[in-house]
């Protein structure tokens, strides 16, 4: 069972591979690049005065290293200037020229790294004219990768605004307390500086581990921001924007992924891969391996713990040869002061354990962050079946106690069972497949 379960996260990394993607999504015809249907002239100007284009690359997010890889094999020296910004050890061996910048930061609370980043995008992009082609290569991650912080009067502004269906009162409510734990005062900061990094860092931490969805995080992160919510764009002012856009949030919503970076009107965005795409991948597989494969859902969200004890009852009820996909991304809502250590994935994953172990039913699932990063973790996820409780009890280990700690990191470390796969390259969010021997 172990071989099979490889055998289809191995094919749904394959297909959201993101150097492929934009292979699929770009060429190169003579003086033209040719995005899908459109069809760009990399030479502007009259006759008389025929001028390149001024062609640049920014890939941020932690899928970068590949995507900016593929444009660079696409266009080589076109790009007179190209960017690079991922999650620290991303960037292992990999060479770029040297009118390439790469960089590394931190992932998913910001650092001074991310903060030199956002001021590399916002100089790279301060001489834009329309001359100008910027293709922004856009994947999960960059949100926290690359920061460029308003002034302390935007996030006054999203405290004391009517709260929205994105940004609630609680949401408010959250900032506030936590922004006043953390000693900081607005009537002692100018208002007309930028916001600091402690702040940020208070804030993200805070969301992170508050249950709510990316979308409402990156709400968050948007207003706040001089480059996300389409400030990116903003900066490019009379040039032209492509953004490439690698999605790991539910739904492909552009101004959510990466916290829209490229989120604009006038800006030409074009999805590349997605958890689709990813769930696609394993029910193929599985149905030439001769299992009967579903893809339940690619909108899978809500508490990691409910979810596993779904997945868990949903496959328990099905014919042997049944694999059930689910594509998406949940939540951990953390108690204050958690010294938990784990992830949505692998918290998932102990609940399903749990509930399989009641009913005693022969069944596998794997959950899988396809970035390979399970939170804070250096696991994608891990794998159970009903015979896991059994193995932890042998082991002294408390399974009830582990998930009410949310601490599922070291439960699955002494069992072996987590998947340490490494830095992936790619961003679709999860996927979780079970499966009814």
């Amino acid at each position: 069972m172990h071989d099979l379960i490889n055998q289809l996260i191995t094919a749904a990394l394959a297909a959201v591979d993101p150097f492929t993607a934009i292979q699929n999504h770009l060429r190169l015809d003579g003086e033209n690049l040719v995005i899908g249907e459109r069809v760009i002239n990399l030479t502007v100007g009259v006759a008389s005065r025929n001028e390149n284009r001024d062609l640049r690359c920014i890939a941020v997010g932690k899928a970068a290293v590949p995507m900016a890889r593929s444009i660079h094999s696409l266009l080589g020296s076109r790009i007179l200037q190209g960017l690079v910004v991922t999650k620290s050890d991303h960037l292992q061996d990999v060479k770029f020229p040297e009118s390439w910048e790469t960089l590394e930061s931190a992932h998913p609370v910001p650092d001074d790294l991310s903060l030199h980043a956002g001021d590399r995008v916002w100089e790279l992009l301060a001489d834009c004219t329309d001359r100008t082609l910027v293709l922004a290569c856009i994947s999960g991650g960059a949100s926290a990768l690359v920061v460029a912080p308003h002034n302390w009067n935007a996030l006054n502004r999203l405290l004391t605004s009517p709260p929205t269906a994105e940004i609630s009162e609680e949401t408010q409510q959250l900032i506030q307390s936590v922004l006043l734990s953390s000693s900081i005062d607005f009537s002692t900061v100018n208002p007309e500086q930028n916001i600091s990094l402690p702040a940020l860092q208070a804030i993200g931490t805070a969301l992170l581990g508050s249950g709510l969805s990316i979308e409402k995080i990156n709400a968050v992160r948007s207003q706040i921001d001089r480059l996300k919510g389409g400030g990116l764009v903003d900066r490019v002012g009379a040039g032209k924007v492509i953004g490439l856009i690698l999605s790991d949030v539910i739904g492909d919503p552009i101004g959510s992924i990466a916290s829209g970076l490229t989120d604009r009107p006038h800006a030409e965005n074009i999805l590349v891969g997605n958890n689709l795409q990813a769930c696609e991948a394993v029910a193929t597989l599985a149905r030439l391996m001769g299992y009967n494969p579903q893809i339940v859902t690619t909108e899978w969200d809500g508490e990691a713990r409910d979810r596993g004890e779904e997945i868990a009852r949903a496959i328990i009820t099905q014919p042997a040869k049944t694999i059930l996909i689910y594509g998406g991304e949940t939540t951990v809502n953390l108690p204050k002061n958690c010294t938990g250590i784990g992830g949505r994935n692998t918290e998932l994953a102990l609940a399903a354990a749990i509930e399989l172990a009641i009913n005693k039913i022969p069944a596998w699932i794997t959950t899988l962050a396809t970035d390979g990063t399970d939170g804070p973790t250096d696991a994608a996820g891990a794998t159970v079946n009903e015979t896991t409780i059994d193995r932890a009890l042998a082991l002294g280990l408390d399974a009830r106690l582990a998930l009410d700690r949310h601490d599922s990191y070291p439960f699955f470390k002494q069992l072996k069972d987590l998947h340490i796969i490494g830095a992936t390259g790619t961003n679709v969010a999860d996927i979780t497949i079970s499966i009814r021997p």
